[in-house]
Order: C-alpha cells, then structure tokens, then sequence
C-alpha cells in the first residue's frame, strides 16, 4: 500500500499540470469558465477513469496468470502534446478568425474523435507504420511541437515572473534532472507546488503579486458529464481541413503508445499489446462523445513507478482523485491558488525531454534529420508570434506581409507552418534516408510530400483579413507539388545512378565514414 501511494503521488503530480494547462488555456480559445466546468472537464474526467481502471484491472489480470505480486499497471493520463497542438493550432486560430467560442470548442472536440478513431485504427496497423518509417520522421515532429509550444512558450513564463517561477522551476530541475529522492519520498512535483503555493501567498502579502488574474471561478457542485452529438461536429465541414495536424499526430501517438508497452514489458509485465492500444484511443472516443477536446494516453514512467513499489492501487488512486477534481469544479479555485506559472516548468521538462528523446534514439548521422526536422514547428510557432504582434498593433498579417520584403520572407514562414507536423515528418524522413544513400525511399517521402501539397493539406494557405487560412483542394499548392515531384524524381534518379555505381557512394553522405556493407546491400535491394 505505501508503494501505491508513493506512486499515486508520481503519477499524479506528473499529470496534474495538465489540468491547470486546460483550465489556463481555455479563456484563449474564447471557452466561458462554465463550458469549461459542465462540459470540457467531467469528458477529460470520465477517459482518464476508465483508462485508470482498465490498466489496473489489466494489471490485476496479468498479477493473477503470472502468480506475482509486482506487477505495476500502466500509467495513464491526458496527452500533453494534443493539449498545445490542438489548442494553438487548432481551436485557438478558429476563435482568432470567427470570434466563435461554440465553433472553437466543436473542432476540438472533432479533432478528439478523429485522434480516437486513428489511435484504435491503429492499434491493429501501427506496428506495419513503425517497421516502414525512419525513427527520425517519428520522433521529430512531436520533438519540434515540445521544442516550440511547450519549451519556448512556457520558458517565457518563468523568466517573466522570476520571483515566483524560478525557485519552482530549479525545484524540479534539481529533483527530475538529479532522480534524486526527497525526504518521506515526496514528489518533485507536489513540493514545486507547495513551494509555489507559499511564494503567491507571500508575495501578496508584500503586495508585489502582478500576475493577471486567472478565469473567473465557477461555484464547487456536481458537473456530470453530458454527451455530444458527435456526427453534427463530424458534419461541420470545418473540421476536416484540420486533417494536417490530426492524423500525423494520433498516428505518432499511438506509435509512442507501442514504444511504451516495449518499456514495459522489458521492465518485466508483458501485457497484450492490442487491447493495451485498443482501450488507450476508446478512452480518447470517450473524452469526445462528451465533449473534451482533448485525447487521452499512456505514460512513460512505468519502470519509476516500479521501483516506488506501487503495483495496481496507485492507478486506481489516480482516476479516482482526477474525477473528483474535475466533477466538481475544484481546478478553478486550484488555479486561483496555483498559477500557471508556478508549473510551467514540469510542461517545460516534458517537453526537454522529448526534444532529447529525438536526438538520443537514432543513428548519430541521423540528427541532421531530426534537426531539419524541427524547423516547421519553430515556423509555425514563430508566425502565431508576428500574427500576435501585428493584432496588437492593430494591422494584420494580410496587411503587413506585403511590406515585409527581403528582411522576413514572411510567405516562405507561412508556407513551412502550414502542415507543419507532416512536413516535419515528411522532410525528416527524406533526410534519415538520404544520409543512408537510400534515395529510392526517400523519393517516396517526397513524393508523398507532392500528394499532399496538390490536394493543400501542407504549404497551401489563403491569407484573409483574420489571419492565415488553410486551403484544401485540387491543385492547392501547385509550385511545391511540382517541385516536390521533381525532386522525388532526382532522388529516383540518385538512386538508379548509385545501383549502376556503387562505388560512387563515399561516406553515407560524409557523416559517417565508409558506408557499411549492410547499407550497400540494402540499396542494391530497394
């Protein structure tokens, strides 16, 4: 029992910004704090209970066949990397155009169901994906969407408010950075908090407390969950130009999800991998059909919680406290106690470590990739920041592109921020294979990148008096799936060249020395 409850507190404090992060971040996409209450957070509510109680049921199952008493359910919570990319590039850039909160809400609540609907898809064809996909193009685009939203936005944060921020975030530094055990186990976590809790306390006292005040609270109560008419939102034909975002990031989710189950069975609890996958994308088609917009996942950290001793209570502890917390309106007094700002920094760790993640998990040569990879993440990034400003300064993007000339080549940043998770992934890809010498698999990845570029769900975009708007059609974007296609048609010709020459090939692209025997054989192979 004591190893269940040092785990509860890991796991819980670990997922536990992420409510904050949703309740911080819904006044952004125009949300009222009751849809926020009554709606969004009894859906995250009833997905992060049932994937809560599946596991450790799933847990209890395995303890039970395999006659051991260490065996640890899989964690489980909301999904950090959907939360920010689904909110700024989704339902937040819809409120900025429309002014329409309802509108808003009904896309991310499509794009929940769309990312459930992938994620249980691929519980039966993900692993097909994993075997045929560089690991470069997999890890890349959640690494440039962790770099740009939740490294770089809320780093800005902390050095805005140092009196408050910055002891918490040195607390979690020292304790994640460190593994380091505190005093009766306590969680890096749960002190950072407390820690944050005293530092607004105090700092009002003194009067020195400028933060802007947080959403308005909503009276504590009973808000249960509601169902959604899903196939009304499947009918708004908005949402399905968002298909650029949605489907790359659930397909690269979901291969995360397998990537966690190998950890865990390596760690020793060998659970079935499709019911593991299946009940992780049921749970975000739960979150949707009563309207979160917001997917659910399974967590690293296994092994930790391992080690802490919990076994199957802890899950059950943690879709327990979550639901309490979210059925009853307590975020929002939470919040007014404990401000963004002082968590940021566990969002900004996360997001560190996928970006390390990218690097580490591949071949050396192959972080030319990964770094090409990051780029149309910061673009997209870098253009919501110049769209911002222009707002504020009471222009628009649409006025001011034309006068930006040869000092930002502002169409060019627009261009590379549309799609941006596809092209990140596209381009990365391209490149792992290319540093290989393998051009015949990199010409489909680009010319992949033509297809899409044709039908506009990458590099299309029409700039209107609200901002940039995505452009799906036939011939969207001619100039890059023209120039895509001949590209691909090079690196063909690359291809047929090297089979006829093989010793034309010097140095796997001059990064890594003589070029392996394998590598040769699979060329002459493609």
């Amino acid at each position: 029992m004591a190893g269940d409850l040092d785990g509860f507190f890991g796991l819980f404090f670990s997922g536990f910004p992420d409510l904050l992060l949703i309740a911080a971040l819904a006044p952004l996409c125009g949300f009222p704090a009751q849809l926020l209450a009554s709606r969004i957070l009894p859906a995250v509510a009833i997905s992060i209970l049932g994937g809560n109680l599946f596991y450790a049921w799933q847990a209890h199952r395995l303890a039970e066949r395999s006659k051991r008493n260490d065996v640890t359910a899989i964690p489980f919570g909301v999904n950090t990397p959907t939360i920010f990319a689904y909110v700024f590039l989704i339902m937040l850039p819809t409120y900025e155009r429309t002014h329409d909160a309802q509108l808003a809400w009904h896309l991310g609540v499509f794009a929940c169901f769309a990312s459930g609907m992938v994620q249980t898809a691929g519980a039966f064809s993900t692993d097909w994906l994993r075997r045929h996909t560089p690991r470069a193009a997999l890890l890349t685009p959640l690494a440039g969407l962790a770099m740009a939203f939740l490294c770089l936005g809320f780093i800005l944060r902390i050095f805005q408010t140092p009196e408050l921020a910055l002891l918490p975030a040195t607390i979690i530094l020292a304790v994640y950075g460190s593994r380091m055990r505190l005093p009766f186990r306590m969680p890096g976590g749960m002190l950072c908090i407390l820690a944050g809790v005293v530092l607004v306390l105090l700092l009002k006292a003194l009067h020195l407390y400028h933060l802007p005040p947080p959403p308005p609270m909503v009276p504590l109560g009973l808000y249960l969950p509601k169902p959604v008419s899903i196939f009304a939102f499947l009918r708004q034909g908005d949402g399905w130009q968002y298909l650029s975002v949605i489907l790359p990031l659930s397909a690269l989710d979901t291969i995360v999800s397998l990537q966690i189950l190998e950890s865990v069975k390596v760690a020793g609890d060998d659970y079935a991998t499709r019911p593991s996958l299946l009940v992780n994308g049921l749970a975000t088609l739960g979150a949707a059909a009563f309207g979160s917009p917001f997917p659910a996942t399974l967590y690293f950290g296994h092994l930790a919680h391992k080690a802490y001793g919990a076994r199957i209570g802890y899950s059950i502890l943690n879709g327990v406290t979550v639901f309490f917390i979210c059925m009853t309106g307590l975020i929002s007094p939470i919040l007014h106690l404990v401000p963004l700002e002082v968590v940021a920094i566990v969002i900004v760790w996360f997001g560190l470590v996928m970006v390390a993640q990218a690097f580490q998990e591949m071949p050396k040569a192959h972080c030319v990739a990964v770094a090409f990879g990051l780029l149309p993440m910061l673009a997209s990034w870098a253009l919501q920041l110049v769209d911002l400003a222009l707002r504020k300064g009471g222009s628009s993007l649409r006025q001011a592109a034309p006068l930006f000339g040869d000092e930002l080549a502002i169409y060019g940043l627009i261009a590379l921020s549309q799609g941006a998770l596809l092209v990140s992934m596209v381009w990365a890809a391209a490149l792992a294979y290319i540093i290989d010498s393998r051009f015949l698999k990199a010409a489909c990845w680009l010319a992949a990148g033509s297809v899409l570029s044709f039908f506009g769900v990458i590099h299309a975009y029409n700039l209107t008096p609200d901002g940039v708007a995505n452009k799906i059609g036939l011939l969207a974007a001619p100039q890059f799936a023209a120039s895509y296609a001949l590209a691909a048609a090079f690196l063909a010709l690359c291809a047929f060249y090297i089979r006829r020459n093989p010793d034309s090939v010097l140095g796997q692209g001059a990064l890594r020395g003589s070029a392996p025997a394998q590598v040769r054989a699979e060329q002459h192979n493609q």
